[in-house]
């Protein structure tokens, strides 16, 4: 399944926030990613998400922040095409106010998270309730109105503690903002050699330090571990060849560096929860 870049209808294109409340037989959507963020609130129907890596059930009353280019589908099977769907849309370009708003120290929180965004992120609890109750006035806001709300809307999930990360982290892999050169270039090294075996004493040396120094160092800039962090890089990149190619179980653990189709299958089922032909498959069914 080929991967689209969706462009914004020209109408939405000149609204600084694009809001639409729509209602039809089914979200008319292909497994497609595009520059702004969208944040999704389901009002009726539908059956199923795909975000990133993860394939999961559509809950009504949800509530979803989707970061800049992180591909994602929504679907509605044909048993519930007879009842439809719908849902609030908005969408909004990263740069809102100017290329560098986000680095003033005042929209700190803002900016850790839309940073979060690019794993996708689903409301829960108390901040769901309020984040739904702002999104039904915008659509019949505009212009600054609807821009502080949105503002409203980013602030109040700036604070929350209630918000879960959907897509693995390895799906948009990043360091912190802050990391160091060094980490930037050995996590450069690992994506353009995932499929290669790669060992903490190479890298160390390629970051000019000890291991014990540059796996201390290495955890402080992603989160994670040495280990950690390229299970996670290489299940993200098989779940996308899965999706994207026709490429057997075994071409696609060779290419993500994984020694055996054995072990892949092991890991990949650990992660998603389901065998790589049953996520391939889970994946198509409605396409």
């Amino acid at each position: 399944m080929r991967l689209i870049k969706e462009q914004q209808s020209p109408a939405a294109a000149n609204e600084l926030v694009a809001c639409e409340h729509l209602s039809q037989r089914d979200f008319g959507c292909v497994w497609h990613h595009h520059p702004e963020l969208e944040i999704f609130f389901l009002l009726r129907g539908g059956t199923e998400r795909w975000i990133g890596d993860k394939i999961t059930p559509l809950k009504v009353g949800e509530v979803l922040l989707l970061g800049s280019d992180l591909p994602h589908d929504f679907r509605n099977d044909r048993k519930g095409r007879q009842a439809g769907v719908e849902w609030i849309l908005v969408q909004f370009r990263p740069n809102l106010f100017g290329e560098e708003w986000t680095q003033h120290s005042s929209v700190s929180a803002i900016r850790r998270l839309l940073e979060r965004a690019r794993q996708g992120l689903e409301f829960r609890g108390a901040t769901r309730k309020l984040a739904a109750a702002l999104l039904h006035r915008m659509p019949k806001a505009h212009g600054l109105r609807r821009l502080a709300l949105l503002i409203e809307f980013l602030e109040l999930a700036a604070g929350s503690d209630e918000l879960k990360e959907i897509a693995t982290p390895g799906f948009h892999a990043t360091t912190d903002a802050q990391t160091s050169d060094r980490i930037g270039n050995v996590v450069a090294h690992i994506k353009a050699n995932l499929a290669k075996p790669l060992y903490v004493p190479e890298l160390a040396g390629l970051a000019g330090l000890s291991e014990s120094a540059f796996s201390r160092l290495f955890k402080k800039c992603t989160g994670r571990s040495v280990p950690q962090y390229l299970n996670e890089l290489r299940i993200a990149r098989a779940a996308r060849l899965l999706a994207e190619t026709d490429l057997s179980v075994k071409q696609i653990a060779h290419q993500c560096g994984y020694p055996t189709s054995a072990y892949f299958h092991r890991q990949f089922q650990r992660h998603q929860e389901l065998p790589p032909l049953a996520y391939r498959e889970a994946i198509r069914r409605h396409a």
